[in-house]
């Protein structure tokens, strides 16, 4: 059985790792990271939403294929709208944050050389922060999850072990796919932050402008 129902466990966790670089999903990760740059902290955000995303994933598969019991349309349906929404306020809130906590310009030396970048005035660490991916993804997994679960009837064959395992292939193709992005866009971050603070001030309003374009289109669509 393991055997016939690999190639579609290996479809699975591909869709995974493509599910994982949807638009909505792909914006909301990037502003919550933009608020806040480092390395850490945008690895930290895209695992978190990987978390909450998957987490509530697995729980409608269990629900769905284990207790028979489906997530009624009308919660995907208000996720879906949600979504839209998450992404406008998280756009609007960032803009906010932008003219209130005001870049300054330091300089850092490293032996004999010396660079410069852009420091939000006021960098506090607040961990709090890095629970709100999760919820992000959580709203994500609502919203998204009647595609992930279509092909689950047909690998799993009524055997709930196979279903669990197919939705712990795509759970972790999506977290390896929102890694590699989070890796990417923290590096970006950085690049334009050291070399070009302008482009970087710049790329900041651009972001939070493109998630209200995007939220407003989503819920828009969702009506």
């Amino acid at each position: 059985m393991l055997t016939e129902a690999f190639p579609t466990l290996i479809i699975g966790f591909s869709l995974g790792l493509m599910h994982a670089l949807d638009a909505d999903h792909v914006m909301a990760v990037s502003v919550l990271s933009a608020q806040k740059c480092g390395f850490k902290r945008t690895l930290l955000h895209c695992a978190n939403w990987a978390l909450g995303h998957s987490g509530v994933l697995m729980v409608t598969g269990v629900l769905l294929f284990g207790l028979g019991v489906a997530l009624p349309e009308s919660i995907q349906h208000l996720a879906e709208m949600g979504v839209g929404l998450l992404l406008v306020v998280l756009g609007g809130l960032f803009i906010m944050q932008i003219r209130k906590n005001k870049l300054q310009l330091v300089t850092h030396r490293h032996g004999d050389v010396a660079h410069t970048h852009w420091q939000d005035g006021n960098d506090a660490h607040d961990k709090s922060d890095l629970h709100k991916p999760v919820f992000v993804g959580i709203l994500h997994g609502l919203a998204g999850s009647a595609p992930a679960l279509a092909l689950i009837p047909a690998v799993a064959s009524g055997q709930l072990y196979y279903a669990i395992f197919y939705l712990l292939l795509f759970s972790v193709g999506v977290m390896l796919s929102m890694l590699v992005f989070g890796l990417s866009f923290a590096h970006l971050q950085k690049f334009l932050n050291q070399r070009y603070q302008q482009a970087f001030q710049i790329s900041r309003y651009l972001l939070a402008l493109a998630s209200i374009g995007l939220g407003g289109f989503w819920f828009f669509s969702a009506l």
